[in-house]
C-alpha cells in the first residue's frame, strides 16, 4: 500500500470587481481610457519597483526595499522573518538595482515592534532611489496592487530575477492581526519574494510582502483537501510609526469593517485546517466571520469565497458551490472561486466538472501551480497518468520549492513503471520536507519493489521516526527485514503493527502462517 496524492484547497482569494459601464455608446472609449491608464500605472509602478527593490542573500534569502537615505547610509525595510536567523557577525549581502553588492552594516538589524518587519542599513557612495511612502488608507478591496521581489531559482528561471506581480486587494484591515498581516491580496508570489515591496497604483510603497500561499499535506485521500494560507503583507503604517518614534501598534483592537472580519478569517485559514480536532470549529468560525463581513458588505465576492472555504472544510460541498456561484456572479474573473468550485465538484465526484474548473483557472491565471497539481490529481484518477505527470511537471516549473508536487509526480511515475523517476522525485520531496513521513514510506515501497531491501528498511525507519503510530510502516518494514533474514526484527515489527490495530497482522499472528512469530519471545 502506498500513500496517495491529495487535492490542495486554497484559501479563496478574489480577483478585482468587474467594471460597471454606463451606456453602450461610451463603452469603447471608456475601456480604451481605462486600459491606457492601467498601462501607464503599471509602467510607472514597474519603474519604481526596479529602482527600490533589493535582493537579500544571507542566512535566509529574501527581498527588501530601499526606504531612506541619510548621507551615505541607506535603510532597507524587509520582513523580520527574512533576517531573524541572521547571527551577529554573519555576512549578509544586499544587491541593488545596478547589480552591485552592498554589505550589511553589522548590528543594524532591528525588528519593528512585534510585527513581521525589520530594518537594516548599509553604506555606499553611490546614489540610489528610495521608495515613495504611500498612504495605506488609499488601498481598498478590489484595487489593483503590485508586489515586487526576487523569487528563488527554479528550473524555468535558474537565477533570482526580479518579478513585478499584479494582483488585487482582498482586504485592508485596521484590526490587530498577529505579525501585522492586515493587508491581503491575491498576487501569485513565490518563496524569495518575502520582504519585497507592495505598491499601489501610483507606485507608492504601501506595505511589505510577508507570506505567500503555502500548502501543507494533511491527508492521503482526495476527500480531505488541505488548506493554504493567504498572500499577506504588513501595512506601511507600522514603518511610519517607527520613523516617528511612536509605539508600533494596530489602530484598532475590535473588528468593525468587512475587511477586519475577512482578515480574521484569513488568519484562521492560513494556519491550515484538518490539523487537529479543532478544525471543524475553525471552519465554523470562518463561516461566522464571512457572514459578519456580508452583513456589512452584501456584495462582497470575497466574503462569499471565504464562506465557501469554510463550508468545503466541513463537507458542505453543495453550499460551497452555491457560495462560489454567488461570488462569480459578483466577480466573473474570480479565479480562486473557480478553484474552490473545482474542489467542491471533486468532492461530489463530478471529476470532469472539476477538471473543467481547474482548466478555467489555468486559462485566467496560468502561473497558479496548485491549479495544475489539482487537475493532475483528477486526471490521474480518471486514468490519464501521463496527463497527470505533465500537470505536476508544470506545477514544479512554477513552484519548485513545493515538495508535494514532487511527491505526487513520483506516485504517478511509479504507476507507469518509472521506478527510478519516482525515487528521484521522492528524494527531492524529502530534501524540501525532510520530516514528511509519507514520502519516506513511498520511497521505501518503491525500493522494496526494486529489491533494495536495506534501502526500504532505512526509509521505513525514517518514516517511523516521524510517525511511530503507522501500523503499515511497521508491517512493510517487517517484510523487508524478513527478506534480509532478520527474523527477530521482522517479528517485532509485525507484533507492533498488530498492537496498533492492523487487522491483517492480527489475523496473521493468530493463524498458522504466523506461528513462528507468535511463539518468538
Amino acid at each position: 500500500m502506498r500513500r496517495l496524492p491529495a487535492l490542495v484547497a486554497a484559501l479563496l482569494l478574489p480577483a478585482a470587481n468587474p467594471i460597471l459601464l454606463g451606456t453602450a455608446v461610451s463603452t469603447g472609449a471608456l475601456l480604451v481610457s481605462q486600459a491606457s491608464a492601467m498601462a501607464q500605472s503599471t509602467e510607472a509602478g514597474a519603474k519604481a519597483a526596479q529602482a527600490i527593490t533589493v535582493r537579500i542573500e544571507g542566512a535566509t534569502q529574501g527581498s527588501g526595499v530601499l526606504v531612506n537615505r541619510d548621507g551615505n547610509r541607506y535603510t532597507v525595510l524587509t520582513a523580520w522573518h527574512v533576517v531573524s536567523s541572521q547571527r551577529p557577525g554573519e555576512e549578509l549581502d544586499i544587491f541593488v538595482r545596478d547589480g552591485s553588492r552592498q554589505q550589511l552594516e553589522q548590528g543594524s538589524i532591528k525588528r519593528l515592534g512585534e510585527v513581521d518587519l525589520a530594518v537594516l542599513t548599509f553604506t555606499s557612495s553611490n546614489s540610489y532611489e528610495v521608495a515613495q511612502i504611500g498612504d495605506i488608507k488609499s488601498v481598498s478591496m478590489g484595487n489593483p496592487i503590485w508586489v515586487s521581489g526576487f523569487p528563488l531559482p527554479s528550473s524555468a528561471v535558474p537565477t533570482r530575477l526580479m518579478r513585478f506581480i499584479k494582483g488585487d486587494v482582498i482586504a485592508n484591515a485596521t484590526v490587530a492581526i498577529p505579525d501585522g498581516y492586515q493587508l491581503l491580496y491575491d498576487n501569485q508570489t513565490l518563496p524569495g519574494v518575502s520582504g519585497g515591496a507592495v505598491l499601489n497604483a501610483q507606485g507608492q510603497l504601501v506595505g511589505i510582502h510577508g507570506k505567500a500561499e503555502k500548502a501543507d499535506q494533511i491527508s492521503e485521500s482526495r476527500g480531505k483537501a488541505v488548506a493554504t494560507g493567504t498572500n499577506q503583507g504588513v501595512p506601511i503604517s507600522y514603518y511610519k510609526q517607527y520613523t516617528l518614534g511612536e509605539s508600533i501598534v494596530a489602530s484598532s483592537t475590535q473588528s468593525t469593517t468587512a475587511d477586519d472580519f475577512l482578515a480574521q478569517a484569513a488568519l484562521i485559514l492560513s494556519k491550515g485546517l484538518f490539523r487537529d480536532t479543532n478544525s471543524e470549529q475553525d471552519a465554523l468560525n470562518v463561516i461566522s466571520l464571512a457572514e459578519s463581513a456580508l452583513r456589512l458588505n452584501p456584495n462582497s465576492s470575497d466574503a462569499y469565497s471565504f464562506r465557501a472555504r469554510g463550508r468545503l472544510t466541513i463537507g458542505q460541498n453543495k453550499g460551497a458551490i452555491e457560495d462560489v456561484t454567488k461570488a462569480l456572479s459578483l466577480n466573473p474573473s474570480n479565479w480562486i472561486a473557480l478553484f474552490a468550485r473545482g474542489n467542491a465538484k471533486a468532492a461530489l465526484e463530478d471529476l470532469q466538472g472539476a477538471i473543467d474548473d481547474f482548466s478555467q483557472v489555468i486559462a485566467i491565471s496560468p502561473q497558479y501551480d496548485f491549479a495544475y497539481s489539482n487537475r493532475g490529481t483528477i486526471r490521474g484518477e480518471l486514468g490519464d497518468k501521463q496527463g497527470a505527470i505533465a500537470d505536476y511537471s508544470q506545477a514544479i516549473s512554477l513552484n519548485p520549492q513545493h515538495g508535494e508536487h514532487y511527491f505526487n509526480r513520483g506516485n504517478f511515475r511509479d504507476d507507469l513503471g518509472d521506478k527510478q523517476g519516482a525515487i528521484t522525485d521522492y528524494s527531492q520531496a524529502i530534501s524540501l520536507n525532510p520530516k514528511d513521513s509519507k514520502v519516506y514510506f513511498n520511497r521505501g515501497f518503491v525500493r522494496y519493489e526494486l529489491g533494495d531491501m536495506q534501502g526500504a528498511v532505512n526509509d521505513y525507519s525514517q518514516a517511523l521516526a516521524f510517525n511511530n503510530n503507522d501500523a503499515d510502516a511497521y508491517n512493510n518494514r517487517a517484510n523487508a527485514r524478513l527478506a534480509l533474514s532478520d527474523n527477530y526484527g521482522a517479528c517485532s515489527d509485525y507484533k507492533t503493527s498488530a498492537s496498533l490495530g492492523s487487522q491483517s497482522m492480527i489475523d496473521y499472528l493468530k493463524g498458522g502462517d504466523g506461528a513462528w512469530c507468535r511463539n518468538m519471545p
